[in-house]
Formats: C-alpha cells, sequence, structure tokens
C-alpha cells in the first residue's frame, strides 16, 4: 500500500513538474507592443535587463537614479547598434514621492503611442550598511527600508493602475536574504522580507484583475553592491563609528576575523553570471505562464531555498557550525568570561 502511494506521488510530481516547464515556455506575443518600467537601470540587473529587453524589441522605459547612467545606458545601447528609439530614460529616485510623480508623468506620455503599460520591474535596491546589530543605527535600517522596501510600495502604488488596465507584470527582487535571515546583514535582510511579504500579498490582490506579479530571489551575485572592498572599508567605518564600550566588548581580533570572512566570501562564492538574474526578470515578464517565485543562482536553489525550511533551532546550530568552521573567535567579553 505505502509503495502504491509513493509511486502514484512520484508520478503526480514527475507529470507535474514536465507540464509547467513546457508551459513556461510559451511566450507572449507582441513584445513590440508591451513597454515595460524599469526602476534602478544605473548599473547592475537593472542596466541589463533593460538592454536586454530593448534586444528583444521591447519599449524600454529606464528609470536611473542619475542623468550619469541615463547617458550610459543610452551610449551603450548605440553601441551595441539597438533601437534607441525604443529606450527612453529619466531620472527615478524611488525615495523621493516627488520624483515618483514626475516619472508617471514620463511614463503616461510615452505610453500614448501603445496600448499602455505592461510591465513594471521594481528593481532598484541598495545593500546599505552592512554589519552587526551592534554596529549600527536605526537610521541604517531606514535608509534601507526606504529604497528596498518603501520604495518599491512608492512606485507600485504609483504605477499599478496602469498595469490593471493592460493585465500586465509586475516583477519585484527580493533575495534569498528574503528567506534566510543571515548574521551581520539586518538592514538588507529586513527590507527584503519585507518587500517579499509585500509581494505575496499583491499578487493574490492583483489576481482579481488579471495581473501577474512574480518575486526573484536571487543568491549572491557578484555587482556593485557584493564588491568586496567596498562592503571591508563599509566595516571599517562602522567599526570606528561604534562607541568605544562596543569596541571593547568585541575587541579587534574579533573586528578583524569578521572582516576577513565576509571578503573571503564575497571574493570566492558570488556568482560571476549575472544573466541568471536578468534571464529571470526577462521571463517572469514575458513568459505566458511566469512562476510567482524564481530562486535564482546555485546558492540560493540548494542553499538558502531548503535551508529556509529547517527548524529554527537546526538553522541556528547549523550558524554556529559555520562560525566554526569559518574560525570566527567569539567576541571579546565572551572568549574572556
Amino acid at each position: 500500500m505505502l509503495e502504491t502511494i509513493l509511486f502514484w506521488l512520484t508520478l503526480v510530481g514527475i507529470l507535474y513538474y514536465v507540464i509547467t516547464s513546457l508551459l513556461e515556455r510559451l511566450r507572449v506575443k507582441n513584445l513590440t507592443e508591451k513597454p515595460v518600467l524599469i526602476t534602478g537601470c544605473d548599473t547592475g540587473f537593472g542596466h541589463d535587463l533593460a538592454l536586454k529587453c530593448l534586444q528583444e524589441g521591447m519599449p524600454v522605459l529606464a528609470g536611473c537614479l542619475t542623468q550619469q547612467g541615463c547617458d550610459g545606458l543610452i551610449l551603450i545601447a548605440k553601441n551595441r547598434q539597438l533601437n534607441v528609439n525604443r529606450l527612453h530614460t529619466f531620472l527615478l529616485d524611488v525615495r523621493s514621492d516627488e520624483s515618483v510623480k514626475n516619472a508617471r508623468k514620463c511614463v503616461e506620455e510615452y505610453i500614448k503611442s501603445y496600448n499602455g503599460l505592461y510591465g513594471l520591474v521594481n528593481n532598484a535596491g541598495i545593500g546599505g550598511n552592512v554589519s552587526f546589530d551592534d554596529w549600527l543605527l536605526v537610521q541604517d535600517y531606514k535608509d534601507v527600508l526606504d529604497v528596498n522596501t518603501l520604495g518599491v510600495i512608492r512606485v507600485t502604488h504609483a504605477f499599478k493602475d496602469l498595469i490593471k488596465k493592460t493585465k500586465g507584470r509586475i516583477v519585484t527582487v527580493a533575495s534569498s536574504s528574503a528567506r534566510v535571515a543571515l548574521p551581520s546583514f539586518g538592514p538588507y535582510t529586513v527590507s527584503k522580507f519585507a518587500v517579499a511579504s509585500y509581494m505575496d500579498v499583491i499578487r493574490v490582490e492583483l489576481g482579481f484583475f488579471g495581473v501577474s506579479v512574480s518575486t526573484l530571489e536571487p543568491g549572491f551575485f557578484k555587482t556593485p553592491l557584493t564588491c568586496a572592498k567596498r562592503n571591508t572599508d563599509m566595516m571599517e567605518r562602522l567599526w570606528n563609528r561604534a562607541t568605544p564600550e562596543t569596541r571593547e566588548e568585541y575587541g579587534e581580533k574579533f573586528f578583524n576575523a569578521a572582516k576577513s570572512v565576509t571578503q573571503r566570501i564575497l571574493v570566492d562564492q558570488c556568482i560571476e553570471q549575472t544573466e541568471q538574474v536578468v534571464d529571470a526578470y526577462f521571463h517572469a515578464l514575458t513568459s505566458y505562464f511566469p512562476r510567482p517565485r524564481y530562486q535564482v543562482g546555485k546558492d540560493c536553489v540548494y542553499g538558502y531555498a531548503p535551508f529556509s525550511f529547517l527548524p529554527s533551532r537546526w538553522q541556528d546550530w547549523t550558524f554556529k557550525l559555520a562560525r566554526y568552521l569559518a574560525n570566527l573567535p567569539l567576541p571579546k567579553s565572551v572568549s574572556d568570561k
């Protein structure tokens, strides 16, 4: 009896995987008539996604934080001999209500020659100050939340009525850190857990209107946010900013070891193939049957995602083992006891 049940469960699982894999390959038609708005196009995933969408013939509205980002994107598009007439860049600061309001005007003007706004990609994000919570301030959390969480909500509120009219797509980047709360990644992790939850909410709500909502959960990829020098310099700054009492509590030995471990992880373990994330973005925009969630990168697929289902106590044990294997000492005030 048990063998029969296991057989049928396995068969159903295989059929589900095969059928969904085939259905996900179906692509929506008339991409040349489906404008997509992408935030955070100065560098990184947003920059590369804008170029990929343009290459595939999609009209692209690229929001950049700086004029340099706008000009650089146009220049690269020209160098690749892409149709820059389908590329419209403009300044967009997702932290600013006024900036988002001005972006709305730009988008409304641009989409008059099309059937509306088909896609919104919430890509803009920052790493912020990432370190142990004892070395951080409340403002560090506010700064990251204002971009990674409130920025997504602010932009989505500004444009979702246009997406509803076309029964289009909203795609947002979260992170593998939205599944596993990594020590020393407090502000970033909090912001990504929050934005993933927001996407879960509106995925159901906007489903009433035929809107597809997808969330990306990339692992650690080599981008400006994961630059080893940037992050180790940041740790130095935060350590020097900490109170004398905090520095005494942790000790120089702990700080230097923590900095070394961080640098080793960012140099050795970050994935270089950033096109995996861009391809996931594009699939969520163009597949007739997009996924609600995309785990991207082998570290997320085989590490963080399954790890997130472990009991909390098991996760804590794993972190303790990882600390031991990484040769990270205890804080000075603990080891002295």
